[in-house]
C-alpha cells in the first residue's frame, strides 16, 4: 500500500475535525447574534420606557407611580448589563471557536498537501520504474536483434 493510501484515514479524521470544529463555530456565531439581537432589543426596550418616563414626569404623575417605574427602569438596566455581559462571554467563546477551527484548518491543509507530496513522489517513481522497464525492454530486443545477426 503506497504512503498516500495510507495517510487517507488520517485525511478524513483531519476533515471530520475541522468540519466540526466549523458546526461548532457556526452555533457560536449563531448564539452571538442571539445575544446581541437580545441586548437590541432591552436597548429598544429601555429607549421607549425613558422617553414615556421623560413624558409622563412632564405631564405629573403620583409618587407610587414614579417609584414604580424608577424600580423598572432600574431592572431593565440591570438586565441590559446582565445582557451585555453575555454577549462579551459569546464575542469570547465564538473567537475561541474561530481559532480551534482555524487550527483544524490548518491541519487538514497540511496534510492535504503532504498526501499530495506523496502522489507526485509516487507518479515519479511509477514513471521511473516504467522507463526503466521500457530501457531493459528495448536494451533486451537489441540484444536479441544483434543475437540473431550474428547468426
Amino acid at each position: 500500500m503506497t504512503r498516500s493510501k495510507r495517510m487517507q484515514p488520517v485525511v478524513r479524521v483531519a476533515e471530520m475535525r475541522e468540519q466540526a470544529a466549523a458546526k461548532e463555530l457556526g452555533n457560536a456565531q449563531r448564539y452571538l447574534q442571539e445575544q446581541e439581537d437580545r441586548l437590541s432589543e432591552l436597548q429598544g426596550y429601555q429607549a421607549e420606557y425613558a422617553r414615556n418616563f421623560h413624558t409622563l414626569g412632564s405631564k405629573g404623575i403620583s409618587a407610587a407611580r414614579f417609584q414604580e417605574l424608577q424600580r423598572f427602569m432600574a431592572s431593565l438596566n440591570q438586565a441590559i448589563e446582565q445582557q451585555q455581559q453575555a454577549v462579551q462571554n459569546a464575542v469570547r467563546a465564538c473567537a475561541q471557536k474561530k481559532q480551534l477551527w482555524q487550527q483544524a484548518h490548518g491541519k487538514s491543509k497540511s496534510l492535504d498537501k503532504v498526501v499530495e507530496h506523496y502522489c507526485e513522489q509516487e507518479q515519479y517513481e511509477q514513471g521511473q520504474r516504467e522507463q526503466k522497464a521500457a530501457d531493459e525492454m528495448a536494451q533486451h530486443g537489441l540484444r536479441a536483434r544483434l543475437g540473431n545477426d550474428d547468426e
